[in-house]
């Protein structure tokens, strides 16, 4: 039995700005921002073709593990821990994923109860409950002045609506989520992954015969050279 293992060369994405600064490149100017933005794309773009499209993807998120290679290249290492997502709960998560980015609150609804998200208090204002609660759990997007957005702050949307069941696999989605939020505010963005994987996640359902047709257009520059 062999292990084969490569040195991979860059900047762990820890340690972005003050490499930025090294250059001589202001880490709060114009082409920082431009870098980092499309770093973030890359990464969350990366994610998504494994959570959405191949159902099996990297389960370890942390920052740890990733670098910013030449010309803003990323590479994400360390596949030690990985999780397979089952075909159903795959298909059902790319139409929430789609209900989010189009701020769709009843195909939300129906997208969480098809994945076996099941509620046990739902409050008067249940479809704007339940929507909220996923922006919070699955996507990125923050409120206008809002740096960190807990579950459990007071006025979650977890305080009004009790999640009695929840998938094991969407956990490390979850954590993912976690990771990209954390990465979005500290390079000082606003970002939505559920917008950036749309494109992505309608053709997983398009490919499933899910939908006949879809209006949206995959990104076609690539994203991610590298998946170690």
């Amino acid at each position: 039995e062999v292990l084969v293992m490569e040195f991979i060369q860059g900047t762990p994405i820890m340690n972005l700005s003050n490499e930025m600064s090294k250059r001589g490149i202001d880490p709060a100017g114009k082409l920082a921002a431009m870098a980092k933005q499309k770093i973030l794309t890359d990464l969350t773009l990366a994610y998504g073709q494994m959570i959405l499209k191949d159902g099996f993807f990297h389960a370890d998120p942390h920052p740890g593990n990733i670098l910013i290679c030449n010309n803003t290249e990323v590479a994400l290492l360390d596949y030690g821990q990985v999780k397979e997502m089952p075909e159903d709960l795959r298909l059902a998560y790319a139409n929430l994923v789609i209900a989010m980015a189009d701020d769709d609150l009843l195909r939300t609804k129906e997208s969480l109860s098809e994945f076996g998200f099941k509620t046990w208090s739902i409050a008067d204002n249940e479809l704007e409950e339940l929507f909220q609660l996923s922006l919070r759990m699955f996507d990125t997007r923050l409120p206008p002045g809002v740096t960190v957005l807990s579950p459990f702050a007071d006025d979650s949307s977890l305080n009004k609506v009790g999640v009695e069941s929840f998938p094991e696999e969407l956990f490390s989605v979850l954590r993912t989520i976690q990771l990209l939020r954390g990465l979005t505010v500290g390079m000082g963005l606003r970002f939505s992954c559920a917008q950036q994987w749309k494109p992505i996640a309608e053709e997983a359902l398009l490919k499933a015969g899910r939908i006949k047709d879809v209006k949206s257009r995959r990104p076609t520059r690539s994203f991610l050279r590298r998946l170690f």
